[in-house]
């Protein structure tokens, strides 16, 4: 899930363009996945608050609140 409240639209346009390359390369091949993959995710982690650390949510059920 792609969280935007209260985020610039800036942040909302750039993550979800992150994310369509990344589902794109995936399509292409896994291996263009794979090769993209870390660079993207460091992208979206670059401009992500402090505060609001990047996780799985509740996917692998690690996170706790």
């Amino acid at each position: 899930k792609i969280d935007g409240v209260l985020q610039d639209p800036s942040y909302v346009t750039a993550v979800t363009s992150y994310y369509r390359q990344a589902i794109d390369a995936y399509y292409e091949s896994k291996a263009a996945y794979k090769a993209c993959k870390k660079e993207l995710y460091n992208k979206i982690e670059e401009i992500q608050p402090a505060l609001r650390p990047l996780d799985t949510g509740f996917f692998f059920k690690e996170t706790v609140y």
